[in-house]
């Protein structure tokens, strides 16, 4: 199975666009990882990226003063946690395949359909 990155799930911003990419890219790749160390590998990267690109998204909503950044934060958060427990059951040997697709699809179509666009229509405001 394939994560499918869709354009409708652009906001309009180039780096949070090509982050949100990469991160479907990272977990097509853990996905199609053969072993458990290029698993582990790759869900590191996978659990960086998204810290790095969470932590952004925060101080640019900070930034703006964005009205939503409390509940846009703990979202974050819920999504953190579960990529915590794949990540903790593959160091356990536990490989969860569907729990990290199951994640990245709820991260596509609640996450960035509806709370990052909340974001990105309140940039556009003049």
């Amino acid at each position: 199975m394939k994560l499918e990155w869709n354009d409708s799930y652009k906001l309009g911003d180039a780096t949070i666009d090509a982050e949100h990419v990469l991160a479907f890219e990272l977990a097509n790749r853990f996905i199609a990882a053969k072993d458990q160390a290029e698993q582990t590998s790759v869900a590191m990267q996978l659990y960086k990226h998204t810290r790095e690109h969470f932590t952004r998204e925060e101080a640019l909503m900070h930034e703006v003063k964005f009205p939503g950044v409390k509940a846009h934060t703990e979202g974050h958060n819920m999504l953190i946690g579960r990529l915590n427990v794949i990540s903790k059951s593959i160091a356990q040997g536990d490989v969860n395949k569907q729990a990290l697709i199951a994640l990245m699809n709820d991260w596509a179509m609640l996450h960035i359909v509806k709370d990052d666009a909340q974001l990105a229509a309140y940039l556009a405001k003049p």
